[in-house]
């Protein structure tokens, strides 16, 4: 499946405000943050196909979704790191993608305690599958399940073409999530900056 491409279109401009600036306009440790996020980011962003040797196409196909998805929410988690929003705090709203998510995690979430150590999250998931639109939770919930190596095309519905598509839409979110807040942090930073010039 092609995923959409995406372009960070304020990063050159962040460049520039970088040079121009230096340090009075952004830290080095926050350019250096910065600079993993976006290498994260276009990864994730241009992410097409995992390719294995005795593997089916569908199970290929979770796989890929399953590490595109791993890609976009860490960039999240790196952006997040470097602007001070931690995207475990972010709320993406998306009723439609909530719905097909919840089929993807029906397996998952009724194992909610083996699978996820941290209290909070389980009770998260279950508030997701109880009805709950933010599709952040998920996105953590998969990204652990990826990370940790209990994601597997077959134990959530990604083998299906509907639920590998519900995953690469959820990283199609996450990636236009981080260009939203880069945007608006970046415009902050600048007008800060603007004003102490």
């Amino acid at each position: 499946m092609k995923s959409m491409v995406y372009r960070l279109v304020d990063w050159k401009l962040f460049c520039v405000a970088c040079r121009k600036g230096g340090e009075g306009f952004c830290p080095e440790a926050t350019r250096r943050q910065l600079n993993r996020f976006y290498a994260r980011y276009r990864l994730a962003a241009n992410f097409e196909a995992v390719h294995a040797h005795g593997y089916s196409e569908k199970a290929l196909r979770g796989y890929t979704a399953g590490l595109r998805l791993l890609a976009a929410y860490s960039a999240a988690e790196l952006l997040g790191e470097a602007i001070g929003s931690h995207v475990t705090s972010w709320n993406i709203p998306d009723p439609a993608l909530a719905a097909a998510l919840r089929k993807v995690l029906l397996r998952p979430s009724t194992d909610a305690n083996g699978l996820f150590e941290q209290a909070g999250l389980r009770k998260k998931i279950q508030l997701f599958m109880d009805g709950d639109v933010d599709v952040r939770i998920p996105a953590t919930a998969l990204r652990v399940m990826v990370a940790h190596g209990s994601f597997t095309p077959t134990g959530t519905d990604s083998l299906t073409k509907a639920g590998a598509e519900a995953l690469q839409r959820l990283s199609d979110v996450l990636l236009q999530e981080c260009e939203r807040r880069f945007g608006a942090w970046l415009h902050e930073k600048r007008a800060k900056h603007s004003e102490v010039a």
